[in-house]
């Protein structure tokens, strides 16, 4: 037993000495690593800044400071293109070696180790440097020696002395374990005396040396880290590391003095630094640092408002970047915290400085030179002023406004727009024009140009009617400063203005449009009509035995009987027809572009409603009746006077014929004037068919979707002996040659200068000429025709007979044989104004025409007329379906044009195409065309 208890004394010791030595090479590689670390981070915050600034002296007398600590070899700086900087005890011509990994088994004489030297994410450079690790070895060897020895010894003297010290000598080399594993468990801090002289006390002094050893290497690396604290601890900001988790690493003790929260309290309140800041500003915040933690990005200069630990506020300016070890995994982000107030106020002064500046410049150079008083007194006048006041820089940002201004647009009182574009602001505002693009004004340079521009009206949302002005604003040296706009409520004046009109047009009674009015309107239309070639009526109409009315029962009753009578015919006028009152029981309409037949419709409605109005007063009903005179320009005169003169002779020549119905003015009831009339344009015509006094105008006719031209339409002219170089007008001597009979002889002129003309101009299109329905009965007309053709060897084809559909329906029999003799000598024929008889579509197939002309009377108020839509769209269908080709008259504008190409129309002619003229582009040569 005492043998084998020697023998396991001796494993013991063995054993103790292996942990022993074991312990101590965790120890010291830990340490190491520990070490290694510490030095790496304290050579890469160190050396950032010089390397990024290329300061490479300032690198160098780094390295001479930080070698200064014990164990340090060599040390060898590198730029980012691995080229040496500067070295301290390496000899540059040899090549590095590569870095150590201290990993388990014997440690090596020196500890390579590299440091990656980044800012930003970008690398700067390396370094490069060795930790001697000779005296943890030879402290290493002397143990192994020494134990070694004391095992021997130990072997000995147990083979001598274990019968009688082995029980004692095993509690204490239990004792002397628990020691040494206590003392190792707290770093070497407390090591145990030893006393005796024995060799378990000898073994138990060479450990507590070890350990000694030991406490001195931890002690050279607290120095270390002391330094690194000592750089990063003594900056101008706050140094923190967050991981990738966002949790805090590590603060300086900058923290204390810019928060007031010290280094500890900062790793207790779990979120920092999110809690520094405002809680209105804390989640934007949060959001950009989990951005960049999760992206690992860069940020500069990120402003927040931020509260100290005392409630003090201050403006918070942050940097962050990722950062990453040795083995360039991310580590999370190294933040620089710094009170950034003073550059804030300063900014925030200036800009408010330069507002309050622009505002004083742009009301004038005289507000400069006042004091701040006088500045306030200048606010406050334009705070009381009525006008809207509005001041904008040159890049159209608002520099001031007055309450007026807000009180106009809808826009909150307590609203800050100083700064903000002045189209945002509008886009806001509460009470925006109704209609239109606005903003445009406030964004072009036009109004540069000139002193003041005046920008018209607007209607706001809530029906007020403002005005706005826009003058220039320009600094000492005349340069553009901006712009002041002007707006005033003129809605009360335009409602007095439009109150004004009203008195000054209406009648007080009937609300209706007066005699002053209907004067205007009457010289409008006629002029209108004359211009155009066109047509309009007047219609004049009074009650009967009205003067018994007033008499019987009173002015009273007979202003609420004319009353009714307002009310009921306007009713029946449609709103581009003029209803007024001409003073009495007189009322007039005025009926554009209209022909006979409608005008006929409209009087005939007029007799019958006022006919069936009854009207009860005092328990009598009273049956109004009404002579109803219907006059047309130019059919029955010249001039708007004669037209008055005529309609109201047609209205007295209703009374005639028994009141209650309607009259047509009739010249040859005018006993005065129609005789005389008639044998004046009678002998007129004459004259000019004998002396070359008519002339033909042309007007094009194109193609609906290519808009190119198709043919021309010949339109006769009078010259007007009277007045040289003026032309008369078909309205005013057609009628006159259908009824003297010379409109047959004027058709023969048309015809045979069209003829000529095709001949002389080979190039030029086709050529519609219009024939009048008297020329159905002149049997010769079609052998006239084709003897010209014939004559002047034109191609039928490229001339065009245009009928008038109201003359053929008229005269059927003669139509269809004037139209089959027409066509035989290949001429085109053409229905014009087709639809106005009402009856179109039953007599389209007994009339072979070959193009269908849809009356203007369908077309000019094409896109607001759904019925006159209908019609077309069913004209165009059925004459397509025929296989006819349509023509649209008319066409005034682009919006006609378009709806007409989308119903399928396939020819247009309108004043929106061109106006009849003598010399047309499409009767020039080509060579013309292009001179």
């Amino acid at each position: 037993m005492l043998l084998l208890g020697g023998v396991l004394q001796l494993l013991l010791i063995v054993l103790l000495t292996l942990n022993t030595v074991r312990l101590w090479r965790d120890s010291a590689r830990h340490t190491m690593q520990v070490r290694v670390q510490e030095v790496s981070r304290l050579f890469g915050a160190a050396l950032s800044g010089p390397m990024s600034s290329n300061d490479y002296a300032r690198a160098g007398d780094l390295l001479d400071r930080l070698r200064a600590p014990e164990g340090i070899d060599y040390l060898v700086l590198l730029d980012a293109q691995e080229r040496v900087i500067t070295a301290r005890s390496w000899d540059v011509a040899q090549q590095l070696p590569a870095v150590t990994e201290l990993q388990a088994g014997p440690l090596p004489p020196v500890a390579h180790a590299e440091v990656r030297i980044e800012q930003g994410g970008l690398l700067l450079g390396r370094l490069r440097f060795g930790l001697s690790l000779q005296e943890q070895q030879s402290g290493l060897e002397r143990l192994l020696l020494q134990n070694l020895l004391l095992l021997l010894g130990g072997s000995l003297l147990l083979l001598l002395l274990l019968a009688t010290l082995g029980l004692a000598f095993r509690r204490r080399l239990l004792h002397l374990i628990g020691e040494v594993e206590s003392s190792a468990s707290k770093r070497f801090e407390a090591l145990p005396e030893i006393h005796g002289d024995d060799e378990v006390a000898r073994l138990s002094r060479r450990v507590v040396a070890m350990g000694r050893s030991i406490r001195e290497q931890i002690d050279v690396l607290v120095q270390s880290e002391r330094k690194f604290h000592s750089i990063a601890d003594y900056t101008p900001s706050v140094e923190l590391w967050l991981n990738p988790e966002g949790k805090l690493v590590w603060v300086n003790t900058m923290v204390q003095r810019l928060t007031g929260y010290s280094v500890n309290a900062c790793m207790l309140l779990g979120d920092f630094p999110l809690s520094l800041a405002l809680p209105e500003e804390r989640a934007r915040l949060a959001d950009t640092l989990h951005k960049g933690l999760a992206e690992h990005s860069e940020i500069r200069d990120f402003e927040f408002r931020a509260v100290r630990r005392d409630g003090s506020y201050f403006w918070a300016s942050v940097d962050w970047m990722p950062i990453y070890d040795a083995d360039e995994h991310y580590q999370g982000l190294r933040l620089s915290l710094r009170d950034n107030t003073e550059l804030k106020d300063d900014r925030l002064s200036l800009r408010k400085a330069v507002i309050e500046l622009r505002q004083i410049q742009s009301l004038g150079q005289s507000y400069l030179q006042r004091a701040e008083s006088e500045r306030s007194r200048l606010t406050a006048l334009l705070s009381a002023m009525r006008f809207g006041v509005l001041f904008v820089d040159n890049d159209n940002r608002v520099l001031f406004h007055n309450p007026a201004f807000s009180m106009l647009w809808g826009v909150s009182a307590t609203a800050v727009l100083a700064g903000r574009p002045i189209g945002q602001v509008l886009q806001q505002a509460e009470n925006r024009p109704a209609i239109g693009d606005i903003i445009g004004h406030y964004l072009e340079d036009h109004a540069l140009g000139e002193e003041r521009v005046d920008f018209g009206e607007l209607t706001m949302n809530d029906g007020r009617v403002i005005t706005q002005q826009c003058y220039q604003v320009l600094d000492a040296q005349g340069a553009a400063n901006g712009k002041m706009w002007l707006y005033e409520d003129v809605t009360q004046q335009r409602q007095l203005a439009e109150r004004m009109i009203n008195l000054a047009e209406r009648d007080a009674l009937t609300g209706l449009y007066n005699r002053h009015r209907f004067q205007q309107e009457l010289e409008r239309m006629v002029s209108e009509a004359d211009r155009r070639d066109g047509t309009m009526a007047l219609v004049f109409f009074d009650l009967d035995e009205f003067k018994y009315v007033n008499d019987t029962f009173g002015h009273g009753v007979g202003d609420d009987l004319l009353k009714s009578i307002g009310r009921e015919i306007g009713s029946q006028v449609r709103r581009h027809e003029v209803l007024s009152r001409l003073g009495g029981d007189e009322f007039a309409i005025l009926v554009p572009d209209c022909n006979e037949f409608e005008v006929s419709k409209l009087a005939e409605r007029i007799v019958a409603n006022i006919s069936q109005l009854q009207f009860a007063v005092d328990g009598h009903v009273l049956k109004p009746s009404s002579s109803v005179g219907v006059a047309l320009f130019p059919q029955h005169a010249n001039t708007a006077a004669e037209l008055v003169a005529h309609a109201d002779s047609a209205m007295y020549q209703a009374k005639a014929a028994g009141k209650s119905t309607w009259r047509l003015y009739r010249a040859e009831a005018d006993q005065s004037k129609s005789a005389l009339s008639r044998l004046s344009w009678k002998d007129r015509i004459q004259e000019a068919l004998e002396n070359e006094g008519f002339e033909l105008y042309f007007q094009g006719i194109y193609d609906a979707r290519t808009r190119e031209l198709e043919h021309l339409e010949a339109l006769v002219r009078m010259k007007d002996p009277a007045n040289p170089g003026n032309m008369i007008m078909p309205g005013h001597f057609i009628p006159a040659a259908e009824k003297t009979g010379k409109i047959i002889e004027l058709d023969r002129w048309v015809i045979r200068r069209t003829i000529q003309l095709l001949a002389e101009k080979p190039h030029a299109p086709s050529i519609a000429v219009n024939v009048s329905g008297r020329s159905f009965d002149e049997p010769g007309m079609p052998d006239f025709i084709a003897g010209m053709l014939r004559e002047y060897q034109v191609d039928p084809r490229r001339l065009l007979v245009e009928l008038t559909e109201t003359a053929a329906v008229s005269d059927l029999r003669d139509a269809q044989r004037f139209i089959d003799a027409l066509r035989d000598t290949g001429c085109v024929v053409c229905l014009d104004d087709f639809g106005n008889g009402f009856a179109s579509f039953a007599y389209l197939k007994q009339l072979k025409a070959d193009v269908l002309k849809i009356d203007g009377f369908f077309i000019k108020d094409l896109p607001s007329d759904r019925d006159s839509q209908v019609f077309v769209r069913g004209m165009v269908g059925m004459a397509h379906d025929m296989g006819k080709t349509t023509i649209a008259e008319f066409v005034e504008d682009e919006t006609i044009l378009n709806m007409l190409v989308e119903i399928g129309v396939d020819l247009v002619q309108g004043y929106y195409l061109d106006r009849p003229m003598a010399d047309h582009p499409g009767l020039r040569a080509p060579q013309e065309h292009r001179s």
